[in-house]
């Protein structure tokens, strides 16, 4: 439950990360093309001193002109750039605060996981020794089929009972005459639709033989 989201907000971190850097290289890109170009405008200036007609006046300053919109496009992109990597910065802060906080709530979650499954080990051990000893009086035929469903079967289950006059396990109806079967216990019954063995509810419960009989 808690591993993807940990997983989709590290990922996020990783990229923002990359893009943030790229985009700073960027930056760092249109400040040296700013210079280049104020470079290029003071060469130009000192050029214009020195020429010998109007043509070449001319085609400085064109060449001046379209430097000083280059950089004014450098600097229009350096801000837009400088926006969004403190937009990405921001979101990257607030990722790793949420991914240390989901860190620390997959540490406790494993913790009391580790707690349950220490608690319930030698209840399990119990169960699983009775139920080894159990199978000594089953017939193999119809143990292996039991193991046979119990391992098809979604939740585990290989015997349910009729809950509301449906199969406990694919909640399918069960026919009445079908369960009036199930309930006088004289052949193991299936489900027709998911192959689990089926019970009755009261499979359970032990009679009293030395109860007083209601009048």
């Amino acid at each position: 439950m808690y591993l993807l989201p940990i997983r989709y907000k590290y990922f996020v971190t990783v990229n923002l990360d990359v893009e943030i850097k790229n985009l700073d290289t960027v930056i760092s890109n249109k400040k040296i093309a700013i210079k280049d170009s104020q470079a290029a405008i003071a060469k130009y200036t000192e050029q214009q001193n020195n020429v010998r007609n109007n043509r070449e006046f001319d085609s400085l300053s064109k060449e001046m002109e379209f430097q000083n919109l280059e950089i004014e496009l450098s600097e229009k992109r350096i801000k837009e750039f400088t926006a969004e990597m403190a937009l990405k910065k921001e979101t990257v802060t607030t990722s790793k605060t949420q991914l240390t906080d989901r860190e620390e709530d997959l540490s406790r979650k494993k913790g009391e996981l580790s707690e349950i499954t220490s608690e319930t080990k030698i209840e399990e051990e119990k169960l699983r020794s009775k139920s080894e000893k159990i199978e000594l009086f089953v017939e193999a035929r119809l143990l292996t089929a039991f193991k046979r469903i119990r391992k098809n079967a979604r939740n585990g289950l290989a015997v349910v009972t009729i809950q509301r006059d449906a199969c406990g396990g694919c909640f399918n109806k069960i026919p009445p005459q079908r369960q009036m079967d199930i309930a006088s216990r004289k052949k193991i019954i299936v489900c027709e639709y998911c192959g689990r063995i089926l019970v009755d509810e009261k499979i359970n419960v032990v009679e009293d033989l030395d109860a007083p009989v209601a009048k």
